[in-house]
């Protein structure tokens, strides 16, 4: 028998799987991005290190938990997870965590001693969401954990230019509530898989109440990111996309009174914010690029 034979392989189509980068790798980017541009610095190559962190070590988060989820997914008719359904071998996997692993660590180094600070947080809280303390499985610890990954990503745009202050704990508060509302997204998506076998924050407080929760969290961001540009002259162009917000809130209300919507909503709000954050950062630069100052 050839050697090669014994080797794991894996197709291209369920790498793609297992990283999962689209379904929140442009969001975690685009909130570092926000959080640099909204100190109105010029950018130079530490955002591009920054970045090239958060990339990786939002994949690394997704494999691993792609790997704690495994014998649990393979439970579906279809699972969205490869090593569920055979077509990525666990060693593979293990590999790619592991090369995921090094190159943020490898970022690091090259960050400001706040942003390696955020970063070994980051990867810790990615680390034990999945295994050893399993914070996935704990209600109300498992939407703080959530709301921190892109809330940390947002921190370290903002201080890799800039000291803290009300506006960057504003941004990053804000940035929490969303991160937390997409872990109740997710979990009510999986609440039949995971009734019988996690404590999260679904799992205790029902479906209807965690989409209570939901709408409640989601309306007072947008509310709160209204009252803060109006407040504040320079972040007033945020009000021409608040009313956009009723395109991130109808899905959810939507999945809320039809459970067939269920399965497809998250997605749904996923594309939209993706959009909705790159037509941000789209009208921000191109103001910037003009020559529009803001106040």
């Amino acid at each position: 028998m050839d050697s090669r034979t014994l080797a794991p392989t894996i197709t291209t189509a369920a790498l793609l799987r297992l990283i999962r980068f689209e379904a929140y790798g442009p969001l975690f980017m685009a909130t570092a991005l926000l959080g640099v541009l909204i100190t109105f610095a010029r950018p130079d190559a530490g955002l591009v290190v920054l970045e090239i962190f958060v990339a990786t070590s939002a994949a690394f988060g997704f494999v691993i938990n792609d790997i704690s989820d495994c014998a649990l997914d393979a439970q579906e008719p279809d699972p969205r997870n490869p090593l569920a359904d055979g077509t990525c071998p666990h060693r593979v996997a293990y590999a790619i965590a592991a090369v995921l692993l090094i190159i943020p660590v490898i970022c690091l180094v090259f960050l400001p001693l706040p942003l390696v600070l955020l970063g070994t947080l980051e990867l810790f809280i990615f680390a034990t969401y999945s295994f050893c303390i399993e914070v996935k499985k704990i209600a109300g610890l498992d939407l703080v954990y959530h709301g921190l990954f892109p809330g940390l990503y947002g921190a370290m745009g903002y201080l890799l230019y800039r000291a803290p202050d009300s506006t960057g704990a504003v941004f990053v508060l804000l940035v929490f509530i969303f991160g937390a509302v997409a872990e109740i997204f997710n979990e009510i998506r999986d609440y039949k898989k995971d009734q019988d076998v996690r404590r999260n924050f679904v799992v205790v407080v029902g479906k209807q109440r965690a989409f209570a929760v939901t709408l409640a969290a989601m309306n007072a961001a947008i509310l709160g990111t209204a009252l803060y540009a109006i407040m504040q002259p320079q972040f007033r162009w945020l009000l021409l996309f608040v009313p956009f917000g009723v395109f991130l809130v109808h899905p959810v209300w939507k999945a809320m009174r039809d459970a067939q919507y269920e399965p497809t909503f998250v997605r749904t709000v996923n594309t939209r914010a993706i959009v909705l954050a790159s037509s941000m950062i789209a009208v921000f630069a191109l103001a910037r690029y003009y020559g529009f100052t803001f106040p």
